[in-house]
């Protein structure tokens, strides 16, 4: 019986490998909260701050390849920590520290550590060493430690703090209920002006959205976290995009560096064992 494990090319020793990609998290690290910052000092979804969920999305992408070839090639509690160690880190030098993102920070070393677990033992259950599902087993943790960071980052972001003394429902909210009065009622105004329909549908608007503030208005003070939670439910919805984008990315990067020998493939023989009655 044979399995295989990717062990270190000659040129440069296994530190020196791992100093490396360590700079080379903590670049892309950085550039992903640095991202994050600009994104989340508008609001989320608007048209004008694409450009920067776009440049933000893509820098992730780089960021979670990275990260799960770490796991990969330097597998180990150690290793963990200190990637997890650096992902923190650049996230405070961005954000600052507050026990409150020091428990996002926390969650994101523990689900780390447990990527690692799982890449750990789906290597050594393997007879041959498989890049796409390596990756695929060690993305979701990070995915998920990483939007974890993100969602804490928002509630503090421009973004969502404009509704924390928030009285009554946004102006935005005004259109969207208009455009649902309008569809409803379209049957009962189809023979009214369009001077008199507009009155008409103005006035419904304004009494819903009187009646909806009393009904919320206890409510309001909850917007804020509601809002975080729901970003990280949004981008947890839409996460296994990043994953197969990041798996893409990572199984030509397992080639290139298989090429450039950054690593090689060695088969070794190992004793298993068996149930015997």
């Amino acid at each position: 019986m044979s399995s295989v494990s990717p062990i270190q090319g000659t040129t440069m020793s296994k530190t020196n490998k791992f100093i490396l990609w360590c700079v080379m998290v903590a670049v892309a690290s950085f550039w992903v909260w640095a991202g994050a910052v600009s994104w989340l000092s508008k609001p989320l979804f608007d048209q004008e701050n694409l450009n920067n969920f776009g440049v933000f999305a893509i820098v992730l992408i780089v960021l979670l390849c990275l990260l799960s070839f770490g796991f990969i090639l330097f597998k180990g509690k150690k290793e963990s920590l200190v990637l997890s160690g650096i992902v923190g880190a650049t996230f405070f030098s961005v954000f600052g520290v507050s026990n409150f993102y020091l428990l996002g920070v926390t969650i994101l070393v523990l689900l780390f550590i447990h990527s690692d677990d799982v890449v750990s033992g789906e290597i050594r259950e393997r007879l041959k060493i498989n890049p796409r599902i390596l990756l695929r087993k060690s993305l979701p943790n990070l995915v998920l430690g990483l939007f974890v960071l993100i969602s804490f980052a928002a509630f503090y972001s421009p973004a969502i703090e404009s509704y924390k003394n928030l009285q009554e429902l946004p102006s935005a909210s005004n259109v969207f209920i208009k455009n649902i009065v309008e569809q409803t009622l379209s049957g009962q105004l189809a023979q009214i002006e369009n001077q008199q329909k507009e009155i008409v549908l103005n006035q419904v608007t304004q009494e819903i959205i009187k009646e909806a503030n009393l009904w919320l208005e206890p409510y309001f003070q909850f917007a804020p976290p509601a809002l975080a939670f729901g970003l990280f439910l949004v981008l947890w919805g839409v996460g296994w995009i990043f994953i197969w984008l990041a798996v893409f990315l990572g199984i030509l990067v397992f080639q290139i560096l298989k090429k450039t020998k950054f690593f090689n493939i060695e088969e070794y023989d190992i004793k298993a064992q068996k149930i015997t009655i």
